[in-house]
């Protein structure tokens, strides 16, 4: 299983969420840790709710949410809110979010990852960025393929059902790599390509619901970056969903890679 935190030495148990997309899972790595509620039942369309952030987060470690109001309004929030960008530790990504300050920075302690952050003690959302090596990023795929390949392991051990909605793609600005004095080095424009899904798991420990994504970026030399969001539904499918989206239209295509070369911690 996979935990994460926000404290060195502390644990996040909760059961399942990151990969999910993993996660992304939500549909890869956390999927393995990161929430434990129950399964969503049969999803109506949402009910009328105000829009609230969840309460401070202490950072400690936390077990996720049981749904309700407080989820809905908490997605609400996110549906709405602004978007500012928040870092990772080495400053090497900048990740927009909506409502950033309610955000909270964690770790997968058992999946090496390149950022994390959890929204709300509740796990109300989930962000992680991974890296993976392929030989070269510029073929069409590779980074995807590259995911796909590290995230299969986790889906079949966490018995992931996995529902795919129609892909998208955008284009995007790698770093620009240094240049010797006197030459310039052309822009490049890569085109990013995101997975849009559904992740329900089912085991022993957990049985959960996602709306999910993930996009894969050429970011560095050999080595692409990997950023997915996951979203409980807890029985909230709809709100969760456009929570998902807003993430795929307003989120992804505004991530920037500050450093042409690839960062060299992982947490």
């Amino acid at each position: 299983m996979a935990f994460f935190s926000s404290v060195p030495g502390a644990r996040l148990s909760n059961a399942v969420a990151s990969l999910a997309l993993v996660f992304l899972v939500g549909a890869g790595a956390c999927l393995a840790g990161c929430s434990s509620s129950s399964a969503s039942a049969a999803q109506g369309p949402s009910h009328p709710v105000a829009a609230a952030p969840p309460p401070k987060d202490d950072g400690k470690p936390a077990q996720g949410g049981v749904g309700g109001d407080s989820h809905s309004a908490a997605l609400e929030q996110l549906k709405v809110s602004p978007i500012n960008t928040k870092n990772d530790k080495q400053n090497s990504v900048l990740v927009p979010l909506p409502d950033a300050e309610h955000w909270t920075r964690v770790k997968f302690l058992t999946v090496p990852s390149l950022v994390g952050f959890r929204y709300g003690k509740e796990h109300h959302a989930i962000v992680a960025g991974f890296i993976t090596h392929v030989d070269d990023n510029q073929i069409e795929g590779a980074c995807n393929k590259s995911f796909e390949s590290w995230a299969m392991p986790w889906v079949e051990a966490f018995e992931v059902e996995l529902k795919h909605d129609p892909p998208t793609a955008f284009s995007w600005a790698p770093p620009i790599p240094k240049s010797a004095p006197g030459q310039a080095v052309p822009k490049k424009i890569a085109i990013v390509d995101v997975d849009p899904l559904l992740a329900k798991t089912a085991t022993v420990l957990s049985r959960e619901s996602y709306a999910a994504a993930w996009a894969a970026y050429p970011a560095w030399e050999k080595a692409c970056l990997i950023v997915g969001v996951a979203v409980p539904t807890r029985d909230d499918e709809a709100r969760a969903r456009a929570v998902r989206d807003r993430f795929v239209s307003d989120v992804f295509p505004k991530i920037v890679a500050t450093s042409p070369a690839e960062p060299k911690e992982r947490y």
